[in-house]
């Protein structure tokens, strides 16, 4: 009787170990169910970007300052430049450099005051190469308005004014855009380039700066309300003058000590007057009166367009 009882206690323990198992069993999956939900976390959300700070007007005057420090070398090294292929070179140079500062202007952020005006100084270097090519444009030319070749000096001045005019024309337009508060310009802006002679070039009036041979007691008396003119005395080539004088334009002169021969009188007229060569080199005009002149007298011409002159003149060939 108890060794049945003692077993029938062992059955109902096994049994209720095996009821506490199936327990935990089931409780383990709802755990694990539990653990995943909790570790789902939301996104995080975007690092918002800094705002630009605007400079103040001070370090806005700095810029500036910095552009045409960086600048001013290679303005310089192109006004000095004593070959067109150096010159080529420099402007090249400058033109580089007038982007790479523009990119850098670009970049900041201007003090409240200039908000506006910042625009208008990055579109006065973008207008800097286009100046530039039409100045250099007009002065492209390797020969002058009467077809002589030019120097190398009014080629170089050319040139080189061509670039002074268009950083000028920068400079200026910056500097409007700013105010008076800043500057720029004074810096970097170069002296304006002194133009050889010939350019704007003019005779003395009366000045009689050919003869050759004998002299006479013949003379011809000039009246011109014309452009600046050269008059030219010669039995026949012009080229080889017995005398030429410079008549300025709006003015008289006396040209003497003619010889008491026939003659004929040659007259050229322009611009820019170019002494070496006894020529001028923009806007010729080359004419001959058509009638000869007798060197026994004193002869008086008047060098006007009128309807009521009796001196025809033709068109001739340079001389």
């Amino acid at each position: 009787m108890r060794r049945s009882l003692a077993v029938a206690v062992g059955v109902t323990v096994l049994a209720c170990a095996g009821c506490s198992s199936k327990a935990d069993s089931a409780d383990a999956p709802s755990a694990t169910k539990g653990t995943t939900t909790s570790s789902k976390a939301p996104p995080p959300k975007p690092t918002p970007k800094p705002s630009p700070v605007a400079l103040s007007v001070p370090m806005y005057q700095r810029a500036l300052t910095n552009v045409e420090k960086v600048l001013k070398p290679s303005v310089a090294r192109l006004m000095n430049a004593q070959t067109v292929a150096a010159f080529d070179a420099a402007r090249a140079q400058l033109a580089a450099a007038v982007v790479i500062e523009r990119t850098e202007l670009a970049k900041i952020t201007p003090p409240r005051g200039l908000v506006s005006a910042h625009p208008a100084v990055l579109d006065a270097f973008d207008a800097y190469a286009g100046d530039v090519a039409t100045e250099l444009t007009r002065a492209g030319g390797t020969k002058t308005g009467c077809g002589y070749p030019k120097s190398l000096e009014v080629r170089l001045y050319e040139a080189k004014f061509g670039v002074w005019n268009a950083y000028t024309d920068l400079a200026q337009k910056v500097q409007k855009s700013v105010g008076k508060g800043l500057r720029f310009g004074a810096l970097s802006v170069p002296a304006k380039l002194r133009q050889p002679d010939v350019i704007a070039g003019r005779g003395a009036n009366g000045d009689v700066f050919q003869r050759s041979g004998p002299r006479g007691p013949g003379s011809l008396k000039i009246s011109n309300a014309g452009n600046d003119v050269v008059i030219v005395v010669a039995t026949s080539s012009p080229r080889k003058p017995q005398a030429s004088i410079y008549v300025r334009a709006d003015q008289s002169a006396t040209l003497k000590g003619l010889r008491s021969q026939d003659y004929w009188v040659y007259f050229k007229s322009g611009r820019n007057w170019d002494a070496k060569n006894n020529r001028f080199t923009e806007d010729c005009s080359y004419q001959k009166f058509d009638d000869i002149f007798d060197g026994s007298y004193t002869w008086t011409i008047s060098l006007t367009k009128s309807p009521l002159g009796n001196a025809p003149s033709s068109e001739t060939e340079a001389f």
